[in-house]
């Protein structure tokens, strides 16, 4: 996948994580400016353009958003590091407000679900993460449709509101 898509992808991945739950934290808006100010994930990457992009599709599409992230998950042929990539960036907003929400947990097993990464190099990477499980795409699938229909997106109001600057 091109760097410059690419980016995008990962920025969408941060933005639905963190709307998942319901709930944009100020910790997850913070660990979002870490990322784009110690690394270079984001660079060349517009982040408010992307923000309202993605804001936008949530007034016209909701839940939609999400089914688009997996499927260009599954869709696109990542590299080793660009998945693991999307993994890093999925687990430090979900752990950014130290709270780690059912939906966040459901959220990040159906991501790993789309990975061709396997365990081991994922567990060498990041350790032993009790909530993430092994991937089984049959069972995740499932699990999709349910998540996707149960989730409850944040207050568009309140995401437009958000300075990533």
């Amino acid at each position: 996948m091109e760097t410059k898509d690419f980016k995008k992808l990962l920025f969408k991945t941060a933005f639905c994580v963190m709307a998942c739950d319901g709930n944009i934290d100020d910790m997850e808006i913070q660990e979002m400016k870490k990322i784009d100010s110690n690394t270079t994930y984001f660079s060349d990457t517009d982040l408010t353009e992307e923000l309202n992009n993605l804001i936008n599709g949530l007034q016209d599409k909701n839940t939609k958003i999400v089914k688009g992230l997996f499927d260009s998950l599954r869709e696109n042929k990542l590299t080793i590091t660009q998945e693991l990539l999307i993994l890093e960036i999925t687990m430090r907003i979900i752990s950014a407000d130290k709270i780690i929400d059912e939906n966040e947990v459901r959220f990040l097993n159906l991501i790993r679900s789309k990975l061709d990464l396997g365990d081991k190099i994922i567990h060498e990477r990041f350790g032993k993460i009790p909530y993430l499980k092994n991937h089984n795409y049959d069972e995740a699938e499932l699990n999709q449709a349910d998540f996707i229909n149960e989730i409850e997106i944040t207050d568009i109001k309140k995401i437009g509101k958000i300075n990533l600057k």
